[in-house]
């Protein structure tokens, strides 16, 4: 055997020491998992309960169909606060409510991962809602309502309402 084979052995076997020492010492367990890493999972962190998830789609349909555009912009978060004013906001949910008139009830579908930055993880939580007859785009809709978590707290990033022609 040569040396230029000698070599390539070596360099197989402390690849594959390398492989086994690296895969077992950075194991995870469920105890030791951040929000940010369940993420990769694209599944929703423990706090985000069905509960929550039920308390977000509620307010927002009290506050949407009682038309009070102050509450519906104070459930955004300060990221989102600091990206549009509340006039602009009134505006647009303004549009919305001519558009959709009322929501009748809602059901959570599913959540999308959205992306990562730092130890902040986005996602945006998908809903069904039934809308009210008088409803621009039919009968039912979408509503996304985009989430940001960090550590174990969340914050309104941004609210999508969109209607579906064909219902």
């Amino acid at each position: 055997m040569n040396n230029s084979s000698k070599v390539i052995i070596l360099l197989l076997i402390a690849n594959l020491i390398a492989t086994i020492w690296f895969g077992t010492k950075n194991s995870v367990t469920a105890d030791n998992v951040k929000p940010y890493e369940e993420a990769s999972k694209h599944e929703l962190p423990s706090f985000i309960t069905e509960q929550v998830r039920e308390d977000i789609l509620n307010t927002f349909i009290e506050h949407f169909n009682a038309h009070d555009f102050d509450a519906l912009y104070n459930m955004f978060g300060p990221v989102a606060k600091s990206q549009i004013s509340k006039e602009k906001m009134d505006e647009e949910f303004s549009k919305l409510v001519r558009l959709f008139d009322k929501i009748e009830q809602g059901t959570y579908s599913f959540a999308e991962f959205s992306g990562q930055q730092g130890s902040t993880t986005v996602y945006v939580l998908n809903y069904t809602v039934s809308l009210s007859e008088k409803s621009t785009f039919g009968s039912v809709g979408n509503l996304k309502i985009t989430v940001a978590l960090d550590s174990n707290s969340y914050q309104i990033y941004g609210i999508f309402l969109h209607g579906n022609s064909n219902s």
